[in-house]
């Protein structure tokens, strides 16, 4: 399929976010990725919240009682545990396997099933499902047209995706112009994929911000300082740099150590699958 405009800007806005590879050659590990452990705290964090979510509301109406959910990169199953427990059965695709294992504790004696794939290119080891539902996923897929085509495909009520309103590393553009004098983008942002599902889908979704606390809580500040230095791109031989960098911005609460506000801009994205008429139509 040829690539619109809307998905060729979503595209280029993602890629201006690669990080220099004079940059990356330099660093003493690599920027992406997530401890295990600290992915299973906001695992169990998000299921010990509040459940009733704009976004856990939608998909329970569109489900209906018992009706399935397929979560595409489900993680450690923050966003569909609560699903699960409430008795919708659920397929959880994780590329990772690190993900996997934890999800695969956290789900004995409920109904989840577990594939090992990325998507679009698993879509063919899953089956319709009342939902097809990603939350905090998107921001790392470049070729957007194809994964929500996939999604729409799958989904026989209707498809809902949880985002946060911009990219979720916006916040350390700060951090990155004063330690390395590298500016970093701003975008895309939930309007941005809006204007992709109408592109390749046909439809103009329905679009619900909201707030919640953050879950990106941390044990200690010297746990802050490790996370960061790994996302900043920080050897120990400027930790104390990075320190006075950080130490200002850094909050305690209830839940430990965070670094800046307290709360999260977040958007529900959905559409029924019944009113799709793109070009994926079946």
């Amino acid at each position: 399929m040829k690539e619109g405009p809307a998905a060729g800007h979503w595209r280029r806005e993602l890629n201006a976010w690669v990080i220099p590879q004079t940059l990356l050659d330099t660093a003493p590990q690599s920027p992406y990725g997530w401890p295990a452990s600290l992915w299973r705290r906001r695992a169990a964090a998000a299921l010990a919240a509040d459940r009733q979510t704009p976004t856990l509301d939608v998909i329970a109406r569109l489900a209906g009682p018992g009706g399935s959910i397929l979560d595409i990169g489900a993680g450690t199953g923050r966003a569909s545990l609560a699903l699960a427990q409430s008795g919708h059965p659920v397929t959880a695709v994780e590329p990772s396997e690190t993900m996997l294992a934890g999800l695969a504790d956290a789900t004995i004696g409920l109904p989840v099933t577990l594939v090992e794939g990325r998507w679009p290119e698993s879509r063919d080891l899953v089956g319709i499902h009342r939902v097809a539902m990603c939350a905090h996923v998107v921001f790392d897929v470049a070729d957007v047209g194809p994964f929500l085509i996939a999604m729409n495909e799958r989904a026989a009520a209707g498809v809902v995706i949880e985002m946060t309103a911009r990219h979720p590393w916006v916040h350390l553009g700060p951090y990155y112009q004063a330690l390395h004098a590298l500016e970093r983008p701003r975008g895309p942002g939930w309007e941005d994929l809006v204007a992709v599902v109408h592109e390749v889908i046909g439809v103009d979704p329905t679009v619900e911000s909201w707030e919640r606390p953050t879950d990106l809580w941390f044990e200690s500040v010297e746990e802050i300082l490790g996370f960061y230095a790994k996302r900043l791109l920080i050897g120990p031989d400027r930790s104390t740099e990075l320190r006075a960098l950080l130490e200002p911005d850094i909050v305690s609460g209830p839940g430990g150590y965070q670094v800046g506000t307290e709360s999260r801009e977040l958007v529900t994205i959905w559409w029924p699958r019944a009113l799709a008429h793109g070009v994926n139509r079946s």
